[in-house]
């Protein structure tokens, strides 16, 4: 019996756990826009956790995050949008002040891929790839792009596969739109979002199955998604008290420029704003950049800024700090099994430990720490072993 305990306990002190990531040929970023971690998940990955997204948590500065490894107050894209001269620009890919992963991936002699559901933010990113492909623009070996979302998903997710097989990218970096389309379409929590998220379960775990074992998988997302149903028309309700205020609306956020004395006391009083940030504290959320806006004001739950005649094309929106929490899973060559907690600007950082890259860049970010996972299970089960056999013995004893 001495010798049956001692089987049964040595896998309680001998089971390996690997702690420290280690290298891979090809690592993938798929940024799932919108993903919201209430209503999306991934099974059997053996890493998995949570990332914090940056604020604001819009798509243009969670991807620039994501791909620069620093933090807004450094690459410079602290919205979708700006203002310049009182008129409201989209950013464009030289606004992004230092080098994203696509360059690091060049300087190193090997090749990045950016496929991208977005036109838009194709055009933002997708210059510093070694080849970008979007509804816009895609090679010749491709099918036209489909505009039904659930369409364009698979359209995407075909893509992936494709490109890889042709064009053999060190590195490829993916936004998927559709869950964040439907969520400002009909909320985060609807049978529309729910059904989309079945969709890319299962596209994730076909391409998960299509790679062979040098690669490496991240999903993640740019961003959460908030329920909405009531509007802060800030512009209006600006303009009809006297102010010459400008706003910006960032969804659940909303930047004021050319602020004049009285408008943050006013703003503060408005139904639906939760809180007012100024200069003095932009640091904190990293957002002091020289670019920055006079205030930031930040919305109560429910609530967005947006002109009163568009709120009917809005029910799920993000921005705030309320959707900064977004999913993390992993799996592939290098990724050691346990639980993570990262923000958006440990994942460049990694993707060039991954990738075992040279850069002189200094992240704001770093490689992050894994933890092991609870082991509770398995210890129960040898200790119900024991149970079982000691009974049996007094059983048979008898």
């Amino acid at each position: 019996m001495k010798k049956l305990l001692i089987v049964l306990f040595i896998p309680l002190f001998v089971v390996p756990v690997q702690h420290e990531f280690g290298q891979s040929h090809q690592v993938i970023l798929l940024v799932l826009d919108g993903a919201d971690p209430a209503v999306f998940s991934l099974e059997g990955f053996p890493l998995e956790g949570e990332c914090q997204a940056v604020f604001p948590t819009m798509t243009s500065p969670g991807h620039a995050s994501l791909l620069t490894g620093v933090y807004p107050s450094r690459h410079g894209i602290l919205a979708n949008e700006y203002i310049e001269d009182l008129k409201t620009k989209n950013y464009t890919s030289e606004k992004i002040e230092v080098d994203t992963l696509f360059e690091i991936v060049k300087d190193n002699g090997k090749k990045g891929v950016f496929i991208c559901g977005k036109k838009g933010l194709a055009a933002f990113i997708g210059v510093r790839a070694n080849l970008c492909v979007s509804p816009a623009s895609y090679p010749m070996y491709l099918s036209e792009p489909p505009e039904d979302p659930h369409q364009l998903t698979m359209w995407i997710f075909d893509a992936i596969v494709q490109v890889n097989h042709r064009e053999h990218p060190d590195f490829i970096c993916i936004n998927v739109p559709i869950l964040d389309e439907l969520g400002h379409q009909y909320g985060p929590h609807s049978k529309e979002t729910k059904e989309a998220v079945t969709l890319v379960q299962d596209q994730i775990y076909s391409l998960q199955e299509s790679l062979d074992e040098t690669s490496t998988l991240i999903v993640t997302a740019d961003h959460g998604m908030s329920p909405v149903s009531h509007t802060v028309s800030i512009h209006v309700l600006l303009h009809n008290e006297g102010y010459e205020a400008w706003p910006l609306h960032v969804g659940r956020c909303a930047f004021l420029y050319n602020v004049e004395a009285g408008v943050k006391d006013f703003v503060e009083e408005l139904e639906g704003v939760k809180k007012v940030i100024e200069p003095g504290d932009y640091s904190l959320y990293h957002v002091n950049h020289s670019t920055a806006p006079d205030l930031i004001i930040l919305a109560e739950d429910d609530y967005l800024f947006i002109p009163e005649p568009l709120l009917k094309y809005y029910k799920g929106m993000h921005g705030s700090f309320d959707e900064q929490d977004i999913p993390l899973y992993m799996t592939g060559a290098g990724i050691p099994q346990g639980i993570i907690q990262c923000n958006h600007v440990d994942i460049a950082p990694l993707v060039v430990h991954l990738l075992n890259l040279e850069t002189d860049i200094t992240f704001d970010g770093v490689v992050p720490q894994v933890e092991e996972k609870k082991a509770g299970g398995y210890v129960g089960l040898v200790l119900l072993g024991v149970v079982v056999y000691i009974l049996a013995r007094r059983f048979l004893s008898q």
